[in-house]
């Protein structure tokens, strides 16, 4: 197995893809009727309202270096976001480490992609705080919280990782030191104001694991945490890491340092019986699938390619069986040179991700997400020079109609030009749709990509890979649903109304 793509990373990028017209795209439950459970009223009944407050929370710049931003909000065509806003970029410094904490990078230019540069942390006396695991949260207000995306790149703007959004469960899962995950280590980021306690697990291959003292850890408001995993990694050749909360949330990046070059390991969906794993390009070698079952019950796992001929099985007929509370790696070597997106499949819940080869032997990770709802915004591309971007897109059920729009700065004038494409997607197979600057684009720029399933389509999975050369992987981002709008349900009197379970065998208080 070949060592996974460490990529040096110095760069957030912020993109915020309000797209007009696509404000009614989400797939909202339909609310129930007043005192007739099992019934739905009319779809009128549930109002779309706008974002208008977003967070994210950015991981430490390798070394703690400084790191330029890049930042996107409007719409396409030119229309911008209605309204008014504001992005603010605040550092979240060290835990315990006295440094001065950089002033917050403000940014109000909705439909404008525009490169920042965040101050590196600097110690309370007269040196740099080398090292220090500085963080950023990223606020969205107003018009500028729609469609709000981040992600940490590499100094020509080619996204890395995307930067976190703040939850109370989050999950990992990628190689341990045997398949280059040597020096590993975990971020916690509070953009809060109220401290939050976490609980950091670890399963590698020997099954559940301990990493000195990684519960009940106290997480200050808008401050940075980094616990070392490196104990748990060595000798393992995958690991799997929860970060639980039990107070407060927090937003969680995991990194691993080989040779003195630093690499992301993506967030993966929650365990579950059904998995998407998307943006698995097509590599002359060894693919490598991390699975990890965190129950207590043996899982039998069926593993789907789905691809642009239709569905295929790597392993035949066979299952992947993973004991409980275990982890581990297995070959996808009969892929080969074909693109698709993995459908995993289990009795019990586990979780996945997937490791393709890259540049110079190594490899980069892509992980599992859940379907686009509204759209997707993958902000750090690039092409020309040698590379190539592109987005697979996979439909496992339905068939979907994909609008792909690219947003760039304009190479004359100070405003952004755009192009956009329609391809459709068939069901139960995956589309490989190039994408690159739009015409009249600044050169040298980044441009950003929006993903909007259209109205009528399945469910829709995605991702960016961008490649050097003909196949050299450099990097797999995952799409994730940037939302404009969400869904409001009717207000009435009845405490069906805030419950998550509207069948309750429970009767409601009269």
């Amino acid at each position: 197995m070949r060592a996974v793509h460490l990529v040096p990373a110095g760069v957030v990028l912020v993109a915020l893809g309000a797209i007009g017209g696509v404000a009614q795209l989400g797939h909202p439950a339909a609310a129930q009727r007043p005192g007739t459970p099992g019934q739905v009223s009319s779809p009128a009944a549930i109002r779309q309202v706008p974002v208008t407050a977003a967070a994210r929370a950015c991981p430490p710049a390798p070394g703690g270096a400084a790191a330029p931003v890049a930042l996107l909000a409007g719409g396409a065509g030119g229309a911008g976001a209605t309204g008014k806003g504001q992005v603010e970029l605040t550092a979240l410094p060290p835990a315990g480490v006295p440094v001065h904490a950089a002033a917050a990078v403000r940014a109000q230019s909705p439909g404008a992609l525009s490169l920042l540069t965040l101050p590196t942390a600097k110690a309370a006396g007269k040196q740099p705080a080398t090292g220090a695991a500085q963080g950023w949260s990223v606020a969205g207000g107003g018009a500028m919280a729609q469609g709000l995306e981040a992600e940490l790149t590499q100094d020509p703007g080619l996204a890395s990782v995307r930067c976190a959004e703040p939850g109370s469960d989050l999950w990992f899962i990628g190689p341990g030191q045997q398949n280059g995950g040597s020096q590993v280590q975990v971020d916690l980021m509070n953009v809060d104001s109220t401290a939050a306690s976490v609980d950091v697990s670890v399963i590698n291959d020997g099954g559940q694991a301990q990493a000195g003292d990684n519960n009940g850890i106290t997480v200050p408001p808008h401050q940075t945490v980094t616990e070392s995993l490196s104990s748990v990694a060595r000798g393992s050749s995958v690991l799997a890491i929860e970060v639980h909360t039990s107070i407060g949330r927090v937003a969680a990046d995991v990194s691993a340092e080989s040779h003195g070059v630093t690499g992301w390991l993506p967030g993966t969906a929650a365990p579950s019986t059904r998995l998407v794993i998307p943006g698995v390009p097509p590599s002359g070698s060894t693919a490598g699938l991390f699975l990890a079952d965190p129950g207590p019950s043996t899982a039998k796992v069926t593993v789907t390619a789905i691809t642009p001929q239709g569905h295929i099985s790597p392993f035949g007929s066979q299952s992947v069986d993973l004991p409980g509370q275990s982890a581990s790696f297995v070959a996808l070597s009969p892929l080969g040179g074909t693109t698709a997106a993995l459908q995993i499949t289990s009795n019990v819940p586990v979780a996945a991700s997937v490791v393709v080869p890259g540049n110079s032997g190594p490899g980069v990770l892509t992980a599992a997400t859940a379907p686009i709802s509204e759209q997707a915004v993958v902000a750090g591309n690039i092409s020309g020079d040698g590379m190539t971007a592109s987005v697979l897109l996979s439909a496992p059920d339905a068939a979907a109609q994909v609008r792909l729009t690219e947003i760039a700065p304009a190479s004359r004038g100070g405003t952004s030009v755009t192009a956009s494409q329609v391809v459709p997607v068939k069901a139960g197979r995956t589309l490989a749709a190039p994408v690159k600057a739009p015409k009249g684009a600044k050169h040298g720029s980044p441009f950003a990509l929006v993903i909007t399933p259209l109205p009528g389509s399945g469910p829709l999975y995605a991702a960016r890979v961008e490649t050097q050369g003909r196949s050299s992987v450099v990097s797999i981002i995952p799409a994730a649903s940037a939302l404009t709008t969400i869904s409001l349900p009717p207000v009435r009197d009845s405490y069906d109304a805030i419950s998550p379970y509207p069948s309750s065998p429970y009767p409601s208080s009269p």
